[in-house]
């Protein structure tokens, strides 16, 4: 029996995760859409999909309920609240419980920065930056900047954090206004409002965000912040949709 897959997203991995996806054993419709409203709705009335994908970071609900989706499983990435609520009758596969996929995945967004900072005609070499957490993300990221021989600083709030880091090397320092040092910028990888207006006072770099929506600034406006989310589907868009086509493919076999 072939099965019929909706893939949904801005997200160039997603395209590339649909063509990937095609088989003789499956149908796929990819939907490009920031958002599931109506239109969506009606295209699974439509299409009748067995199994949806959702983007890595959460579609905007623009319907009171999701049409169609009975006996549907869902694979997922981030989600709100909301969603929570929208899918909690539903099969729901989260491919972010994946550890070789977050791993992969964060590895692929510590390569994508830099891209980034290569496209702004920006080197690295000699630079020094403050890296915000020391979870996967920091910790890869760190890593590449050091290989490219740019001074680490690594800002954490947990004292098993700052140990951590301490002993793999890095220059270590707790994140609180009072230990912030001149640098090139500052790379948030915390999931988390932490930056209240006196604390970006202190801030005199440009603050490059990779964490998820919303971000790190807590009702704070700066003219050098940059939200940079979804990297690596934007810089390798290929490799970041063959990651997540493998750990869909796990899940469908639990």
């Amino acid at each position: 029996m072939t099965e019929r897959w909706l893939v949904i997203g801005m997200d160039a991995r997603m395209k590339e995760l649909a063509k990937k996806m095609s088989s003789p054993n499956r149908t796929i419709f990819y939907k490009k859409a920031t958002g599931w409203d109506a239109g969506v709705n009606a295209t699974v009335l439509d299409f009748c999909p067995d199994k949806v994908v959702l983007p890595i970071q959460p579609l905007t609900l623009d319907v009171p309920l999701l049409l169609g989706t009975k006996h549907v499983t869902f694979f997922t990435g981030r989600l709100t609240d909301d969603w929570r609520g929208m899918l909690k009758q539903e099969k729901v596969v989260p491919y972010l419980e994946n550890e070789s996929f977050i791993w992969k995945n964060a590895g692929l967004t510590a390569e994508s920065f830099i891209s980034y900072l290569y496209e702004k005609r920006q080197t690295i070499r000699g630079k020094h930056f403050i890296v915000t957490g020391f979870g996967r993300v920091a910790k890869l990221l760190a890593q590449a900047l050091t290989g490219l021989h740019a001074n680490v600083t690594i800002a954490v709030r947990s004292h098993t954090q700052k140990y951590e880091a301490a002993m793999l090397g890095y220059e270590a320092i707790y994140l609180q206004p009072q230990y912030i040092k001149e640098a090139t910028a500052l790379i948030n990888t915390i999931p988390a409002q932490w930056l209240t207006q006196s604390f970006s006072e202190v801030i005199k770099m440009p603050i490059y965000d990779l964490a998820s929506a919303p971000g790190c600034l807590y009702y704070v406006t700066r003219s050098d912040y940059e939200l940079l989310l979804a990297l690596p589907g934007k810089y390798f868009p290929d490799d970041a949709a063959q990651l997540l086509y493998d750990s869909i493919v796990e899940g469908c076999e639990c």
